[in-house]
């Protein structure tokens, strides 16, 4: 156990911790782009949703202050198996033409084919090719649900310390990206339901097929989930609230439950974080083995527990509308969604000490060093929550969730780094 040392208060303890998690990592420069990113999708499923086929373009803006002539593409689904089998496949560039694999096939670069000046808007399409593994994963099918976390390729954040090509870490989070706006066209037989980021905008049937088209502006991805889904809708002032449930994995009963949590959590951040933005947001209800659930905009992938429920809704805010570098500083979204999902129920306060598994395990660390100690993973969560809940205790619940939400308003849609966070509830706790 490592307990507060007795002659610092734990407020001080909280703000040297603060301090060390927010500077102890290399700063990162500010995202710069490229910009207004805008991405028009269409695919076409096979019968039971596990293989998609088709086409996607991306408009961008070049906000660097040079020539741009090369863009990066992040094939995230490629993550767990690498380069072989790869799950999704680039071909026909236009606009531009394929350039290296990079990063076990998640990084692709684009070869622009005239360098786009600093302020132009340019253009690239591709087909593409999704394939999913039977697996029970983030992106993967299992027991008749097919989720796609991930699953489509979007831009890589340039900044003034490049191109940012980190690794894919599979038990956790390497993402980071700016927000976009996204028309997705989906095509797939009758019977399968589809659940996605953003709202549907129409929808027709020619004969036993539907085509869906979905909007979604001010998101960092589009991700989506395909099965026999039955749902469950409720409302949280003009946000609808949808619960998707396969009925071999999680019962009517427990779906009308989750819906409950999910409103109640919904409910209790717009109030204290900023009213959600968004039209629509989706829960689909699995049944995951190794860890509870997952994230993504307008979307989360989540075991029916009520807290897994609580931590991937506070993520909405906490990574989707404040965006930060999950790779470089996975506390900061992490940390902040564990100590926020018991705030619906029964706030988190005065956890006074934390079990540190080593020396080394520090809040602080980035995914590199997450993935060299996976036992060690959790200390973010569990020590980052903790560090936050004595602060909760020391300056009061009703101060910290005062500071957070100023915290989110001054980075709405933006990008977060440590820092910034350290400031807000600095201040807070002055």
């Amino acid at each position: 156990m490592a307990a507060f040392p007795p002659r610092l208060t734990a407020t001080a303890v909280v703000l040297v911790m603060l301090a060390a998690a927010c500077s102890a990592a290399p700063a990162r420069a500010a995202a710069a782009g490229p910009n207004e990113a805008a991405y028009r999708v269409h695919l076409r499923s096979n019968g039971d949703a596990t293989s998609w086929r088709g086409s996607e373009t991306v408009a961008f803006t070049n906000s660097d202050d040079q020539p741009l002539a090369r863009v990066w593409l992040r094939l995230w689904a490629n993550g767990v198996d690498g380069c072989g089998p790869r799950a999704v496949r680039v071909t026909g560039v236009d606009g531009g033409s394929k350039g290296e694999l990079r990063r076990r096939c998640t990084a692709l670069a684009i070869d622009l084919d005239e360098p786009i000046a600093p302020g132009e808007r340019a253009r690239v399409g591709f087909e593409v090719r999704i394939e999913v593994p039977a697996r029970n994963d983030r992106f993967g099918t299992h027991r008749g649900m097919t989720l796609l976390g991930g699953a489509l390729p979007i831009l890589a954040v340039l900044d003034d310390g490049g191109w940012h090509l980190d690794p894919y870490v599979d038990l956790g989070e390497s993402f980071f990206s700016l927000t976009s706006t996204y028309r997705v066209a989906l095509d797939v037989p009758r019977g399968i339901a589809t659940a996605t980021t953003g709202e549907l905008d129409a929808s027709t049937v020619h004969g036993d097929r539907a085509r869906r088209i979905y909007r979604a502006a001010d998101v960092r991805e589009f991700s989506f989930a395909a099965g026999a889904f039955h749902r469950l809708t409720g409302h949280v002032g003009p946000t609808r609230v949808h619960v998707w449930f396969h009925p071999d994995v999680t019962s009517p009963t427990t779906a009308e439950r989750v819906l409950r949590d999910a409103r109640t959590s919904l409910e209790t951040f717009s109030a204290g974080f900023g009213a959600y933005p968004y039209p629509e947001v989706d829960i689909v209800t699995s049944a995951f083995t190794t860890f509870g659930g997952m994230e993504y905009p307008q979307i989360v992938f989540s075991n029916p527990d009520r807290f897994t429920v609580a931590h991937e809704l506070a993520h909405q805010w906490w990574w989707g509308i404040v965006g930060n570098d999950e790779f470089a500083e996975p506390w900061l979204d992490e940390s902040l969604a564990s100590w926020s999902q018991y705030l619906p129920f029964s706030p988190w306060r005065n956890c006074g000490s934390f079990d540190w598994p080593s020396p080394g395990a520090r809040i602080s660390n980035d995914m590199g060093y997450w993935r060299q100690h996976p036992g060690e993973y959790g200390t973010i969560y569990g020590g980052g929550g903790c560090m936050f809940a004595d602060l909760a205790h020391e300056i009061g619940v009703d101060a910290m969730v005062e500071a957070l939400g100023g915290y989110a308003a001054g980075r709405w849609f933006g990008v977060a780094t440590g820092d910034d966070l350290r400031a807000s509830l600095d201040a807070a706790a002055a």
